[in-house]
C-alpha cells in the first residue's frame, strides 16, 4: 500500500509551549487542512485525541515546537502490512541531534486508539516513550526543525526528559546504572544533550536539564515515570530554576562523574556551534550511506 502524505489529516499537538501559536500559524500557511489538539494532558491521551480528530485512516502529528519543511507533504511512502507508525527525525536546534525526539509522525488511526503507552502503559518499556512498539518504524530523512528553547523552562524540560530517556535500555531502567550498559547511540545522545547548546537561546538550560534528569534517574531513587507528567516536571524545575545556572550545571556534572562515572563537559558557544556542524555532517553522511545501501539492494 502507498500513502500520499498530502492526502492525510495533519494534527498539531500543543500543550503549554511558548512558541505554539507562532508554529501553528506557520503550519497553517503550509498545510491549510491542519487540525489542532491543545491542552490534553498525557502523551497517550493527546495522541488518542488526535486520532479521534482525524477523518483519514492514517494521520500526521506535528509537535508544537516544530517547524515543518513543505517538502514533507510531497512524499509518497510504501507501507508494509506490519507497520502502523512512521517517524521522520526532527533536527534539534539546541544540539543538532536527529532522532525520534521532536519527530514528525504518521500513524494508523486504529493503532493509536488501541495502543497503551505512557500514562496507561501495560508494559514497562512503554512507560515513557512510543518507540518500543514493534509496529513503529523510524526513517532517515528530516523534514522539520524542533525549537524546544523558547523559554528557560521549556529548554530545561526538553533536556530533562532526554536525560532520563537516554538513560534507559530498551525503555527500561537499569537496576545497576552504568553508562557502559547503555546502547552506544543513547550514550552519544546523552553526552551531547549534557554538553552542547551554549550557542543558542536558553541552550544552557537544556544542558542543565539533561544533567539534572540523568542525575535523578541514575543517582537517586526518584520515580522516573514522573518524566511523563508535565505538572510534576514543573515542580522538579523548582529545584534548579532559581539557582545560578553555571553552578548547577557544574554541580550535576561533578555528581554524575563521581556517582555515575559519566564524563561530560559543558562546551562554550564557539565549540558548541562547531560540534553541531560535525553532527550535521555525520547525520548527512549516514543518511546517504543508508540510501546508497537501499538502492543497491533494489538492483
Amino acid at each position: 500500500m502507498k500513502l500520499n502524505i498530502a492526502e492525510l489529516d495533519c494534527i498539531f499537538i500543543s500543550y503549554d509551549e511558548p512558541n505554539a501559536e507562532s508554529n501553528w500559524a506557520d503550519l497553517l500557511n503550509k498545510c491549510m487542512w491542519a487540525k489542532r489538539v491543545d491542552g490534553v494532558k498525557g502523551s497517550d491521551a493527546c495522541h488518542k485525541a488526535a486520532a479521534a480528530l482525524s477523518d483519514t485512516e492514517w494521520f500526521i502529528t506535528v509537535d508544537a515546537d516544530n517547524i515543518v519543511d513543505t517538502k514533507f507533504f510531497d512524499q509518497t511512502i510504501d507501507v508494509p502490512t506490519n507497520i502502523k507508525a512512521f517517524s521522520w527525525p526532527g533536527i534539534n536546534i539546541l544540539n543538532g541531534l536527529r532522532y525520534g525526539n521532536g519527530s514528525l509522525k504518521v500513524w494508523h488511526k486504529e493503532f493509536v486508539l488501541n495502543m497503551q503507552s505512557h500514562e496507561i502503559a501495560d508494559k514497562e518499556k512503554g512507560l515513557v516513550d512510543f518507540c518500543w512498539e514493534q509496529q513503529y518504524r523510524p526513517l532517515i530523512d528530516s523534514y522539520s526543525v524542533t525549537y524546544p528553547n523558547s523559554s528557560p523552562y521549556q529548554a530545561w524540560r526538553a533536556g530533562f526528559r532526554e536525560g532520563v530517556k537516554m538513560s534507559l535500555v530498551d525503555g527500561i531502567r537499569l537496576k545497576e546504572p552504568r553508562p557502559d550498559k547503555l546502547h552506544w547511540h543513547n550514550l552519544h545522545r546523552l553526552k551531547v544533550w549534557c554538553s552542547v547548546g551554549a550557542h543558542v537561546d536558553n541552550g544552557l538550560w537544556a544542558i542543565l536539564g539533561a544533567r539534572h534528569g540523568c542525575y535523578k534517574i541514575n543517582c537517586t531513587d526518584w520515580d522516573y515515570t514522573e518524566v511523563r507528567d508535565f505538572d510534576k516536571l514543573a515542580e522538579i524545575f523548582k529545584e534548579v530554576g532559581t539557582q545560578d545556572i553555571m553552578n548547577s550545571i557544574n554541580y550535576y556534572g561533578d555528581e554524575l562523574m563521581k556517582i555515575y562515572k559519566l564524563d561530560i563537559n559543558c562546551l562554550d558557544a564557539k565549540t558548541s556551534r562547531y560540534v553541531v556542524e560535525l553532527i550535521k555532517d555525520q547525520f548527512d553522511q549516514a543518511a546517504e550511506q543508508v540510501r546508497w545501501t537501499l538502492t543497491r539492494r533494489d538492483i
